[in-house]
C-alpha cells in the first residue's frame, strides 16, 4: 500500500539566513556516511568560503541520492547547526546540458513574439523545451515523442489543499490506475513554477513523498527565464503575494505527436477523465 504525504519531510525547508552564500564548484566525493559532499570550491561571494579549495558541505537527502560526482553545480550555502549546508543544488553540467541551453534559447525567441492572449491549447502542439528532473538529468520533452503524457504545473510549497497538493494526488493515483488499465506507455510530467526553490534534490523528494514512481514520472525544474516562458506557452498565470504563490492551474493529455488532445482548466480534474482520454489516444 502506497502512503501519500501532503507535507514532504521537514528537511526539505529552506533555512534562510544571513549567512547564505551562492556558491559554485565541482563534487569530488560523495560522503552517504556523513550526508556530505565535498566541493572543488570554484566561485563564492562569501569570503568565508575561500575560492580554490577544498569544502565538505552537508545536503538534504534528495542532493545525496542523486549525488552529482564529478559534476560542476551551483548552490545556496546555509550555516546553521554549526556547519556548512547546501541547499537549491543545481547541476551546470552533464549530458545534454549545452543542447538544453541551445533548445530554451530558440524556447525564449518563439516565446517573446507571441501575442499575450495566446497559449497552446487543446488541439495544437506543444513547444520543445529542455528542464532538469529529479536524477539531476537534462531532458527535452521532445525525447518524450512516442509516448502519450499528462502535464500539470505545481510548486512543492503550496499549501492549499485543494490546488497543488490535490493535483499532485491525483497524478500520483493516476500514474496507478493507467499502471492496472494496461497504459504502460503513459508518462506523468510535472513541472515547477517556483525553481528558485525547487530543485531536482527538492522535487526527488516530493515525489517519494507522494508516491511517484520514477520509471515514467518525471518532475521538472530549471532556470527562471524558461518557467517564466513555459508559464506564458501554457497559459499559467502566476503572482508572488504574501509569502506564496497565487495562480492557475491546467492539466494537458499531450498524444505521441506532442499535440494536446485534451486539456482542463482549473483545479478540479478526475482521474476518470484523464484515463478515458488516455485509452482513447
Amino acid at each position: 500500500m502506497r502512503y501519500l504525504f501532503s507535507i514532504v519531510a521537514p528537511f526539505i525547508l529552506f533555512v534562510l539566513t544571513a549567512d547564505a552564500a551562492s556558491i559554485q564548484g565541482r563534487v569530488i566525493k560523495v560522503l552517504p556516511d556523513t550526508r556530505s559532499f565535498e566541493l572543488e570550491l570554484l566561485q563564492s561571494d562569501d569570503a568565508r568560503i575561500s575560492t580554490g579549495s577544498m569544502q565538505t558541505f552537508r545536503v538534504g537527502a534528495g542532493d545525496l541520492a542523486i549525488g552529482y560526482e564529478g559534476r560542476m553545480i551551483r548552490a545556496t550555502a546555509a550555516f546553521f547547526s554549526n556547519k556548512w549546508n547546501l541547499e537549491q543544488v543545481f547541476p551546470l553540467d552533464g549530458l545534454g546540458a549545452k543542447a538544453a541551453r541551445d533548445v530554451n534559447q530558440q524556447l525564449h525567441q518563439a516565446t517573446a513574439t507571441m501575442s499575450r492572449r495566446k497559449y497552446v491549447k487543446q488541439g495544437e502542439y506543444i513547444p520543445n523545451f529542455a528542464m532538469i528532473d529529479q536524477r539531476g538529468e537534462f531532458l527535452q520533452i521532445r525525447q518524450l515523442q512516442g509516448k502519450p503524457f499528462i502535464l500539470n504545473f505545481i510548486f512543492t510549497r503550496c499549501t492549499v489543499p485543494t490546488m497543488c497538493p490535490a493535483s499532485s494526488t491525483r497524478m500520483s493515483r493516476l500514474q496507478d490506475a493507467a499502471r492496472e488499465a494496461g497504459l504502460d506507455n503513459l508518462q506523468f510530467v510535472t513541472i515547477t513554477f517556483d525553481p528558485a526553490f525547487d530543485s531536482p534534490g527538492i522535487l526527488r523528494q516530493y515525489a517519494e513523498g507522494y508516491g511517484m514512481e520514477p520509471e515514467n514520472f518525471h518532475l521538472l525544474t530549471g532556470d527562471p527565464s524558461t518557467v517564466d516562458d513555459l508559464l506564458r506557452q501554457f497559459g499559467i498565470l502566476t503572482m508572488e503575494e504574501d509569502g506564496t504563490i497565487n495562480h492557475t492551474m491546467a492539466t494537458l493529455l499531450v498524444d505521441v505527436n506532442g499535440r494536446v488532445a485534451y486539456r482542463k482548466e482549473g483545479a478540479t480534474w478526475t482521474i476518470k477523465e484523464f484515463l478515458k482520454a488516455a485509452e482513447s489516444l
